[in-house]
C-alpha cells in the first residue's frame, strides 16, 4: 500500500468514526424521558457485553496482547468514554449544553498541538490555519455567541468552563495515547481484540453510575413494553455504531495517520451531530450552523493537504536522502564515479 493511499484509508476510516460519533449525539432525545445516565449504562452494557464475546473468539490474540496490554486499552475506556462524558455533562448541569458543547472545540486544538509537539509532523506555522478554521467552524456550530451568554452565575460558568476544559483533556488523552500505545504495540495488536478491549473498560466504568441512574429521576426504561423495546433499541444502535464501529474505525485512522492530523478530523464530529439533529428536528441549518459546517470540513481537508506536503517534503524521499548523505560522510567513495 503507498502511502498516499495508506494516508486516504486512514481519512476515510477517520471520517466514518465522526459520523458514527456524531450519531450518539441524538442520545438524550432519543431516549427521553428516561434518564441519560440508564442510556449510558445500557449503551456501555451492550459494548461490554460485544467485547466478551469477541474475546471469547480472539483468545489467542488476548494472549498474545498481555495482561498489560489490556489494562491498557481498559484504561483508555474509562477515561475516553466514560470521564470525558461525565465531565461534560457535569459542565453542561453547571453552564448549560451550550457552553459544554463550545468547550468541546478546544480538543482538535489540544490533541493537534500536543500531538505535533510529540510527533514533529507539521512545521508550527502550517498547523495554525487549519486550526483556525475548525476552531471558528465549531464556535459557529456550537452556537457562537451565545455560548458566552450567562445561563446561571460567574461562579457557575467559571465552573462549567473549567469542567469542560477537563472534558477536552480526556478525549484528547484518549485519542493520544491510543495512538502511541498502538504504534508501540503494533506487532502485537489485533484491531478488533483492541476495541474490545477498550469496551470492556468503557462497561467497568459506567457501573459506578448505577446509583446516578436510579436517583436522576426521569421515566423508568421497563415504565411499559414499548419504553423498555425503544430504550433497547436505541441503546443497541448507540453501542453497535458509535461505540464498537468507531471505535474500530478509529483505529484504523490511528495506525495510519499522525494525531496532529486526526486531531482536527475530530472536529467533523460536531458538524455529523449537527446533521442528526437536523435531520431529528426535520429543520434546514441555521447560517451560524451552515457557515460553521463549512469552515470545519474546509479545514479538515486544508489540515489533510498541509499533511500532503509535509509527508513529501520531510517523508520517505528526505529521509532516504538523510540516509544517503550519512553513507557518503562515512564512505565519501560511495557516491563518486
Amino acid at each position: 500500500m503507498t502511502p498516499r493511499t495508506t494516508a486516504l484509508v486512514g481519512l476515510s476510516a477517520a471520517l466514518v468514526a465522526t459520523a458514527l460519533w456524531g450519531f450518539t449525539f441524538l442520545g438524550p432525545a432519543a431516549v427521553a424521558p428516561v434518564n441519560i445516565y440508564c442510556l449510558v449504562l445500557g449503551r456501555y452494557a451492550v459494548f461490554g457485553l460485544m467485547s466478551v464475546a469477541v474475546l471469547a473468539a480472539r483468545r489467542d490474540k488476548l494472549r498474545a496482547l498481555g495482561a498489560r496490554g489490556v489494562l491498557t486499552a481498559m484504561h483508555l475506556g474509562v477515561v475516553g468514554y466514560i470521564g470525558f462524558y461525565l465531565l461534560l455533562s457535569m459542565s453542561a448541569s453547571v453552564g448549560g449544553g451550550v457552553l459544554a458543547s463550545t468547550m468541546t472545540g478546544l480538543i482538535p486544538l489540544m490533541v493537534s498541538l500536543i500531538s505535533n509537539a510529540l510527533e514533529k509532523v507539521f512545521p508550527w506555522h502550517r498547523c495554525l490555519l487549519p486550526i483556525g478554521v475548525i476552531s471558528v467552524g465549531l464556535f459557529l456550530v456550537n452556537g457562537g455567541a451565545d455560548a458566552f451568554r450567562a445561563e446561571g452565575d460567574g461562579g457557575g460558568q467559571l465552573a462549567a468552563a473549567g469542567l469542560g476544559f477537563a472534558a477536552c483533556l480526556a478525549w484528547s488523552y484518549f485519542v493520544i495515547a491510543n495512538r502511541i500505545t498502538m504504534r508501540r504495540r503494533a506487532p502485537v495488536l489485533d484491531n478488533s481484540t483492541w476495541t474490545a478491549c477498550i469496551g470492556i473498560g468503557a462497561f467497568c466504568g459506567a457501573l459506578p453510575l448505577l446509583p446516578l441512574a436510579a436517583s436522576s429521576g426521569g421515566t423508568s426504561p421497563f415504565a411499559g413494553p414499548g419504553t423498555l423495546g425503544a430504550f433497547l433499541s436505541w441503546c443497541t444502535a448507540f453501542a453497535v455504531l458509535g461505540s464498537w464501529c468507531a471505535t474500530w474505525f478509529w483505529n484504523i485512522a490511528s495506525r495510519r495517520l499522525p494525531s496532529t492530523v486526526t486531531g482536527p478530523i475530530i472536529g467533523m464530529e460536531a458538524v455529523f451531530g449537527a446533521f442528526f439533529y437536523l435531520l431529528w428536528e426535520q429543520r434546514i441549518p441555521a447560517p451560524h450552523e451552515l457557515w460553521g459546517a463549512v469552515l470545519v470540513v474546509g479545514g479538515v481537508f486544508v489540515s489533510f493537504a498541509v499533511f500532503g506536503r509535509s509527508r513529501v517534503t520531510h517523508g520517505p524521499a528526505a529521509a532516504g536522502d538523510e540516509a544517503a548523505r550519512a553513507r557518503e560522510r562515512a564512505d565519501p567513495r560511495a557516491t563518486r564515479g
